[in-house]
């Protein structure tokens, strides 16, 4: 709380890293260069879908192919460090003075064992916020690099003092003094550090390695036990964790280095998720330092690990990141490089996996979740995952008892966030026709979190199709939108079902937005078909479910869009059909359908 509390003011300071777009010089555009347009063009997009290799080589070609237009390389280099590419240290001297020039020559420097140059490289880098933050932690690694112990940590000792951030400094200088064999004097920093530093992962492990090293080991078990319930992720890994902890944790300088950058990641980290969801973004000012934020959060971290690779942490927060960017891809293959004895491979192979369930690479990863659990059987993290997979495979039975195992090993009552394992089992009940026991789970899982938009969406939803209780279901629904307002699925729920309800005028709008934002969605493509036809609009309605069958709609999507096209070419012919043959969504709607007949619309 302490490090959150400090963020805003201190980000609000940092300069704008991100690099501005280049306007053309007409005289390069008219010399007809092919290659040079081909080249600004791809880096251009590249650099819009957060691809910053191919970014960083686009504008490298560029640079060469047009020397005199220095912007260029700066993008290049810019890319560059993004996508942690060597090609940063090439381009840095050719940069103009700043920060990023600097430490990219100073960590390139430490790299080579050429400390004393790191060491100048770090003194010289302008100041701004960052530096301030960063340039005692670099000093003083890059001078105990240099074999340099006692004014490494005369450089921390001003920084100690610091009201929010002291307990950092004081934890690296602790390990300073351990690397420069100065035992004693890390042993009074080590247990002043104890006090005052953060909740993250790095202090978590130094500190439990110190606890052992003093004969405490049920305090560094405590230690480690209090982290991984705050990042459950890591429970799959806690028997490499308590290994990893009985050796020192830094052993060289450089690692000392990448945890500064990382330090600056995970303060930005924390500022970023304070204004996530928030009305910040939409303001042009604020999107525009929120993009720096993020653009300097990877740098830092790309930095760490180009550093370390075995930076654990800063290969999980670099994924995460990604991930938050809706970049899943490379927020999987952000987890790949670490060392093969990297004690936290298992964690990254559970996220991994998790991200193939969202890229719909669903086999693959309920195949890499079960030799998870060959070796890892009695991990609820894994089961629930595997249940996530097996939900996406529409294996509904399988997916209901990995959710069942998942259950079976919560060490508590159930409470908190383990409504996801109800909603699991609710969700793969419901699918199978077993309604009594899906809504049990609903009603369970919402005692647990009562404003949770998404079990109250589903819960609504599916007691309308059911046939159940319409203004107990109507009220539920209203109450998922105004807790998720933006959440286009939601709206979309809550339009189909109100046009449902016979409220049409009422449930077209929703759809209508709903289709603006995530127009190639085939479920909500073939909802605001039927609320068109339904409100008598019927060619806009075969529009939409045209559109629908473009978007490769699952198979039970599939069913239902192609009858409501056959049906609408027999209308269209005169051959009206018996009210039979007219598919369950079309037919005018005033109350609710019968408890009998099975769920009718998509679901999200």
């Amino acid at each position: 709380m302490v490090v959150a509390s400090l963020v805003v003011p201190l980000l609000a300071g940092f300069p704008n890293r991100e690099m501005r777009a280049a306007t053309l010089d007409d005289a390069i555009m008219q010399a007809g260069r092919q290659d040079l347009a081909t080249n600004l063009l791809v880096g251009s997009v590249a650099a819009t879908e957060g691809d910053n290799a191919e970014a960083a080589r686009a504008f490298s070609t560029a640079a060469r192919l047009a020397p005199g237009f220095r912007l260029f390389s700066e993008r290049a280099f810019f890319y560059s460090i993004m996508a942690g590419s060597p090609e940063a240290v090439a381009l840095a001297p050719d940069q103009p003075a700043g920060v990023m020039p600097e430490l990219v020559m100073g960590n390139a420097a430490a790299l080579a064992g050429r400390w004393d140059e790191a060491a100048t490289h770090y003194l010289n880098a302008p100041s701004d916020q960052i530096m301030n933050l960063l340039r005692p932690l670099l000093r003083a690694w890059a001078l105990q690099g240099a074999g340099r112990t006692d004014e490494a940590l005369a450089t921390l000792e001003p920084a100690r003092m610091d009201h929010a951030l002291g307990g950092y400094y004081t934890l690296h200088a602790a390990l300073i003094a351990q690397l420069g064999g100065q035992q004693m004097r890390a042993d009074v920093l080590f247990r002043q550090s104890t006090s005052m530093s953060g909740g993250d992962l790095f202090t978590t492990l130094v500190l439990a390695h110190w606890l052992i090293a003093q004969g405490q080991e049920a305090q560094a078990q405590a230690l480690i036990n209090e982290r991984i319930a705050a990042m459950p992720v890591l429970d799959v890994a806690r028997p490499g964790i308590m290994a990893m902890v009985r050796r020192p944790v830094v052993t060289h300088a450089a690692q000392g280095l990448a945890q500064a950058y990382g330090l600056v990641a995970l303060l930005i980290d924390q500022q970023l998720y304070a204004h996530d969801g928030g009305d910040d973004e939409r303001q042009p000012d604020a999107a525009q330092e929120i993009g720096t934020l993020r653009g300097t959060e990877q740098m830092m971290l790309r930095m760490a690990l180009v550093l370390d690779p075995a930076d654990s942490e800063a290969r999980l927060l670099l994924s995460s990141m990604l991930h938050v960017r809706k970049q899943d891809r490379l927020a999987r293959e952000a987890l790949d490089g670490a060392p093969a004895d990297d004690p936290l491979q298992p964690v990254y192979r559970t996220e991994q996996a998790d991200l193939d369930v969202m890229m719909g690479n669903r086999e693959q990863a309920a195949r890499e979740l079960r030799d998870l659990l060959q070796q890892a059987p009695e991990n609820r993290m894994l089961w629930s995952s595997l249940g996530d997979a097996l939900l996406d495979q529409q294996k509904w039975p399988e997916a209901l008892d990995a959710y069942q195992h998942a259950t079976a090993l919560v060490p508590h009552r159930l409470e908190g966030d383990d409504w996801r394992l109800l909603f699991g089992q609710a969700i793969a009940q419901e699918r199978q026709n077993h309604w009594p026991q899906a809504r049990a789970l609903l009603q369970q899982a919402l005692q647990l979190s009562p404003n949770e938009p998404e079990l109250l969406n589903y819960l609504g939803y599916s007691m309308v199709e059911h046939g159940e209780n319409p203004a107990m279901a109507e009220s539920y629904l209203r109450r998922a939108l105004a807790l998720a307002p933006s959440d286009n699925q939601i709206r979309d729920s809550v339009g189909w079902v109100l046009m449902r309800l016979g409220h049409v005028a009422e449930g077209l709008p929703l759809l209508e937005q709903a289709v603006e934002q995530m127009p190639q969605d085939p479920a909500i493509n073939y909802h605001l078909g039927v609320a068109y036809w339904m409100a008598g609009r019927r060619l806009e309605a075969v529009n939409e479910w045209q559109n629908a069958i473009q978007f490769q709609p699952d198979p039970l999507d599939r069913r239902k869009i192609t009858a409501a096209l056959d049906y609408a070419r027999l209308w269209k012919g005169g051959n009206v059909a018996p009210a039979k043959a007219i598919p369950a969504d079309l037919k005018p709607v005033t109350t609710p359908a019968p408890a009998s007949s099975p769920a009718n619309g998509t679901r999200h």
